[in-house]
């Protein structure tokens, strides 16, 4: 691996470094000593004290980003740094090779680094990460109580381990390797800050403009394999630590703030998506490219069209929100309105609310004025269905055949494809589409019956009226002849009788015998069905690969090409 990277060691990123670390608006960024090791135990990382910290980076298996002193003075590989802050310097050092292993990396007396203050950048948890995973010494979890002189056997056959591991050329190699593209990464993560223009930018802003030009040098120096290879390591070591992926892309989408308060293991998989990022984005800026986001670079491969069936987009961390909302529309944290039903009546109302239950991804708009959502307004009828495909809404109407005006403009809105979603057209009106006289008249009975605390049988009688309810026109007129003479008063349409409707599709799905499309399903049920749906899949997923047929209502896969 460190072969593949050769291209970057010979990058000098000192000016960018010495540029950082003599910055006061950089100065927040790097913390102490205690404060890195206080991370990297939130992090999942285990114990590092302060003198843990402080060692690590007296023998150079941990760079400083920025170190300080009382006084001037002249140490070996520290490079001083302009600042009106006191004296600094950057840590330049490289690890040397030490034959005796870790033994030699023991300090031995007093030190000139004793005298200087060391400060790190909060991306340098990816050197004590390598400290751990490859300086780690355990053994199994019930070693002792199975067989207790096995676990110094373990521990004896993993020192002299160890020991072969720090004596190695590789040992100090790696470590100066990780050191470096933990630098890389630090020098590109101001990129974030840099405003677009100098004219309206403030002194600090031309300071990082000017910045931006010197590391635009620098990362055109790399090709764009070494810096892809760079951040495939970030991404790698984040997945060793948390393979929970599609969670990660989750959590990225969080505010930084939010992001860096997460912990344990994930949190630092976290940070580390956070440099690959880094790097990203300021060689997208400043080489006027496009490189793979973070989700693509890890282990796996994305299939052709992939991320864009997943996130409704090809460019996760580059959308916005409303891009998103099919994707955390997956995870059911997508909360705002997915579908938008405009119906005709009180009595669709109470049956499509019936259908879905509790959700509030669905809203109601009753045309004849009524807004059957909190604080709403209605829009005129078309532009509101426009308005819904603007803003990712499926538009779902239910109308009677009646009401010409509704129907003529529903109609041309779909062959124009003004909205997506469905629509159903009921002849005459929903009862009469949806079934038959005696269904209608079981309905109405039993509602009666609850409301009366009574038996249906008590009622019974009032299916001698069949033969005066069988012949009628629309549900308006059914109820005009079931209620004559003072009967079944206590039934009327409204939302109460649209839910008991869909309550015994519901539970009677498809035409009886008697009726002529007996074993088809109910035009109310597949409406439902299709209003549910549109709850669960992707608007802008849907808007690519589906078309309203204007002649059902429904929508059907599109042809390539339309």
């Amino acid at each position: 691996m460190a072969d593949d990277l050769n291209p970057h060691h010979d990058l000098d990123l000192s000016p960018l470094r010495a540029d950082l670390a003599g910055w006061s608006h950089w100065e927040s960024t790097p913390v102490d000593a205690t404060a890195l090791g206080k991370l990297a135990w939130k992090l999942g990382f285990g114990h590092f004290d302060t003198d843990s910290i402080r060692a690590l980076w007296r023998i150079g298996l941990l760079r400083a980003d920025v170190v300080t002193a009382e006084a001037h003075i002249e140490v070996p590989g520290f490079g001083p740094v302009t600042s009106q802050d006191g004296f600094r310097f950057i840590d330049l050092r490289v690890p040397k090779h030490r034959p005796q292993g870790a033994l030699s990396f023991i300090p031995d007396g007093p030190a000139p680094e004793d005298h200087l203050t060391p400060y790190f950048h909060p991306y340098r948890v990816f050197l004590l990460h390598h400290v751990v995973r490859t300086l780690r010494v355990h053994t199994s979890s019930t070693q002792y109580l199975i067989y207790t002189p096995g676990v110094q056997r373990v521990v004896d056959w993993q020192l002299r381990d160890l020991q072969r591991w720090t004596e190695s050329d590789g040992f100090i190699a790696r470590f100066d390797h990780w050191n470096r593209v933990t630098e890389i990464a630090i020098v590109c993560e101001p990129v974030r800050w840099a405003p677009p223009e100098a004219a309206t930018a403030s002194s600090d802003e031309v300071l990082l403009l000017a910045y931006c030009q010197r590391l635009e040098v620098v990362l055109r120096s790399l090709p764009l394999y070494a810096i892809h290879t760079i951040r495939q390591a970030f991404a790698m070591s984040a997945d060793e630590l948390d393979s929970n992926k599609g969670l990660h892309t989750l959590l990225r989408l969080m505010k930084p703030f939010e992001r860096d308060r997460i912990q344990g293991r994930i949190g630092a998989a976290m940070k580390f998506l956070d440099m690959a990022e880094s790097i990203r984005r300021a060689a997208e800026r400043l080489l006027s490219v496009q490189l793979p986001e973070e989700d693509e670079i890890g282990p796996g491969t994305w299939m052709e069209g992939a991320r864009r069936n997943l996130y409704g987009t090809d460019r996760v961390f580059d959308a916005s929100p409303g891009m998103l909302r099919d994707y955390l529309g997956t995870f059911g944290l997508d909360a705002g309105v997915k579908a938008r039903c405009y119906v005709e009546g009180q009595t669709e109302l109470g049956a499509l609310r019936h259908a879905l239950g509790t959700s509030n991804q669905c809203t109601f708009i009753n045309l004849k004025g009524a807004v059957v959502e909190k604080n709403g307004r209605g829009l005129q009828f078309a532009e509101s269905l426009a308005s819904d495909k603007a803003g990712g809404i499926f538009s779902f109407i239910m109308l009677d055949a009646d009401r010409d005006d509704y129907v003529r403009a529903l109609r041309r809105a779909a062959e124009n494809e003004t909205f997506h979603g469905a629509f159903q057209v009921s002849e005459p009106d929903v009862e009469l589409a949806n079934f038959t006289a005696r269904e209608l008249l079981d309905i109405a009975l039993t509602m009666s019956a609850q409301m009366l605390d009574e038996s249906p049988s008590q009622k019974y009688e009032v299916r001698d009226l069949l033969s005066e309810i069988e012949d009628a026109r629309s549900g308006g007129d059914f109820f005009k002849r079931l209620q004559s003479g003072g009967r079944l008063t206590e039934v009327s349409k409204g939302e109460d009788w649209g839910a008991a409707l869909m309550g015994y599709a519901i539970d009677n799905p498809t035409f009886p015998a008697e009726h002529p499309r007996s074993g088809q399903e109910r035009p109310l049920i597949q409406f439902a069905r299709m209003l549910i749906r549109a709850q669960k899949v992707g608007f802008r997923l849907s808007l690519e690969y589906e078309k309203l047929n204007a002649a059902t209502g429904a929508l059907q896969q599109r042809q390539p090409g339309v």
